[in-house]
């Protein structure tokens, strides 16, 4: 299996903190959201990630170069963020997974966060219900009831979301995935503020203003598909 390399920047505090997943999974709500939440936070770039498996690929925000996968946290508010501009797939996704549920466990991190869309084609039905989630222990869902937020019953996650549930559940680490239905081919900004309101009932450090993050979200969608788009041939190069 694929290593990942862990280089921390400053040793950081986090016990009984929570970890979101921030790496883009299916719909880019994660993604944009964890986006929006480490910028309305301020939150310090902590650690960066690295393998032989990612692309040579650097990012430039605001004139600055940074590596393509990072950890952001505040000691002060007990969260950290694993956020990404790549678009990974298999192997390598499972051992980001048991990285990120590593890395919260070595911090003594007491719940960690994700979601994932659900594509769907029919925009009547983007209302029946904006959320759903589900959790990878008996404490998990407690939480989730907890919050009156409808459990997945039956279905199928897949990507990182979906290791982070199996190995929370092997370990006994609680996991919460949110599920937000997205429409294909179409702007994430709602989905996004679904997610960022859910995070924020489990880590109410993480809460932003979401009228807000809908107007920073489109800035942050169009910088990550523009990431996406001009890496792709790295990427795909890597899997040809």
């Amino acid at each position: 299996m694929s290593s990942i390399e862990v280089r921390e920047l400053k040793p950081v505090n986090l016990k009984g903190g929570t970890v979101i997943d921030g790496f883009p999974s299916v719909g880019l709500a994660n993604a944009i959201a964890s986006e929006c939440i480490i910028e309305s936070l301020q939150l310090e770039t902590v650690a960066i990630l690295d393998s032989d498996k990612f692309p040579s690929l650097t990012t430039i925000y605001r004139s600055t170069p940074y590596f393509p996968a990072r950890i952001h946290a505040s000691e002060d508010l007990k969260l950290a963020v694993f956020i990404s501009e790549l678009t990974l797939k298999e192997p390598i996704l499972r051992r980001i997974g048991k990285t990120i549920l590593e890395w919260a466990q070595e911090h003594q991190c007491s719940l960690v966060l994700s979601a994932a869309g659900l594509p769907i084609e029919d925009s009547e039905k983007m209302n029946e219900v904006d959320v759903l989630a589900v959790g990878s222990t008996p404490s998990a869902s407690k939480k989730i009831q907890q919050q009156g937020i409808r459990m997945l019953d039956h279905g199928a996650i897949s990507g990182i979301p979906s290791v982070l549930l199996n190995e929370g559940r092997f370990s006994n680490l609680d996991v919460i995935v949110f599920l937000v239905k997205v429409l294909k081919d179409q702007p994430d900004f709602r989905a996004a503020a679904i997610v960022s309101e859910a995070m924020g009932k489990f880590a109410p450090s993480c809460q932003c203003d979401t009228a807000s993050l809908v107007i920073e979200a489109e800035k942050v969608e169009k910088r990550l598909r523009k990431i996406q788009t001009d890496g792709k041939p790295l990427t795909d190069a890597m899997y040809g």
